[in-house]
């Protein structure tokens, strides 16, 4: 594909020199003056969702005529580039793919309300997928739609359950841990955990801490708190579910955790499923193709869901040709085949729904859809969901208790600032006291 406009100048500004550089620039913006429409967008270097919308490139151009450049970076670096963007008005990124890391900001992003409602655009997402929380508002305008969407589940051997007469249809985390326990007396002797999880990864404890804790996140006054009586339950629940891991269960990361229940020697696996379906079901990547299913997410809190949406800067030159964007990357048969292809949760509903699909995915599809209608987003910027997790990880390594965790986390949390977007999400949840 040709060098674009913007990536042209960036590289003549960055190798060039001085005046050479800006003439170089002026040259290549006379001579596109009057050629295609250009938008950038941004995505995760993620091999999933940046492989996808790679996938599509040269049809959206073809078919709209609009020239599209799509840059991709790290998780981190993303967040870090949207927000140095946005925050100096540069307007280098027209579309962005982000979640409420970046909440604080949302005063930044165009309300997509009127494109919205003239397109039709968001009929097919599933109900709670389109409501503030996992699609992202900023004083009650629609700032995001999502295109992706995954949430913590869990996924069981039923080969495993159904030999030993084992009932898989836990409700709350205490009947699952009933059900772990069920596991570890008929699986004594196998090399078979009952249970793999991320332990090793601390900022992926929160999963199991939401699904266990049903209090509130913000306080009336608008500022991070915990109740910290459930939030110490809930904490003590998540040290309690390592008892049915692995000998290593607390150094294994999403990856090594992912390949315990790939390889055969887990009857269950928390997980975010987009990261495990498409080995799971491949005969060169795994040991446990036919023999799993996705279940019931326990409570009585909520699965963590990870919905990205797309943005539009409102420091883009051209928002109409972002919003095509947007509607060609987020159709909803373009959604089922980016799940397909690239294992990447659908939002729109269906795509669960559909017949054909049900029929090769029907031991995934309903379990997932099933998840994703009662999960929440998290009302926390970055910096208070790191406080949490890196105590977290002082909780998991035994160098303090969950009440110390709760207390120190309250601590750090008394000085920042909740941005008033996630005060909006955590009250449209319910997560507001």
């Amino acid at each position: 594909m040709s060098i674009k406009r913007r990536s042209f100048i960036k590289k003549a500004g960055v190798y060039g020199s001085g005046l050479m550089a800006a003439n170089a620039a002026s040259m290549v913006l006379t001579k596109r003056a009057s050629a295609a429409k250009e938008i950038t967008t941004t995505f995760m270097k993620s091999g999933t969702y940046d492989l996808a919308a790679e996938s599509i490139e040269n049809s959206f151009e073809k078919e709209t005529g609009i020239d599209l450049e799509i840059i991709t970076s790290p998780w981190a670096v993303l967040n870090q580039n949207h927000i140095a963007d946005l925050t100096t008005g540069t307007g280098e990124f027209d579309v962005m793919s982000g979640e409420f890391w970046i909440a604080s900001v949302f005063n930044h992003m165009l309300p997509l309300d009127g494109y919205v409602n003239k397109s039709g655009y968001g009929s097919t997402v599933i109900n709670r997928l389109w409501e503030p929380g996992p699609s992202n508002f900023f004083n009650g305008n629609r700032i995001g739609v999502p295109h992706s969407a995954d949430a913590y589940s869990i996924i069981y051997r039923k080969d495993i359950f159904e030999k030993y007469n084992i009932d898989p249809n836990w409700t709350t985390w205490k009947e699952y841990l009933y059900t772990a326990n069920q596991l570890k007396n008929v699986l004594k002797g196998q090399d078979i955990a009952p249970i793999s999880f991320a332990w090793g990864a601390p900022d992926q404890a929160a999963a199991i801490f939401l699904g266990a804790y049903d209090g509130m996140m913000v306080n009336s006054k608008g500022e991070y708190e915990l109740e910290k009586d459930k939030a110490i339950a809930a904490l003590n629940l998540m040290m309690d579910t390592a008892n049915y891991g692995p000998s290593n269960a607390k150094a294994l990361s999403i990856d090594e955790s992912n390949a315990v229940f790939l390889d055969g020697k887990a009857a269950t696996l928390i997980c975010w499923p987009s990261f495990v379906r498409s080995s799971a079901d491949k005969n060169s990547e795994s040991n446990v193709v036919g023999k799993w299913e996705l279940g019931n997410w326990p409570g009585p809190g909520f699965p963590m869901v990870s919905a990205w949406n797309l943005f539009i800067s409102k420091y883009s030159s051209d928002p109409e040709s972002a919003w095509k964007w947007i509607e060609y990357h987020g159709d909803s048969e373009r959604s089922k085949q980016f799940m397909e292809d690239f294992g990447i949760g659908s939002p729109h509903r269906t795509t669960y729904e559909d017949k054909a699909l049900l029929r090769k995915h029907g031991h995934d599809y309903p379990g997932m859809l099933s998840n994703l209608s009662k999960a929440k987003s998290l009302p926390w910027i970055f910096e208070a969901y790191e406080v949490f997790f890196r105590n977290v990880g002082e909780l998991m390594s035994g160098n303090q208790s969950s009440s110390e965790t709760v207390d120190k986390v309250h601590e750090a949390w008394s000085s920042i600032k909740v941005p008033a977007a996630l005060i909006e999400t955590a009250e449209s949840q319910g997560l507001k006291g």
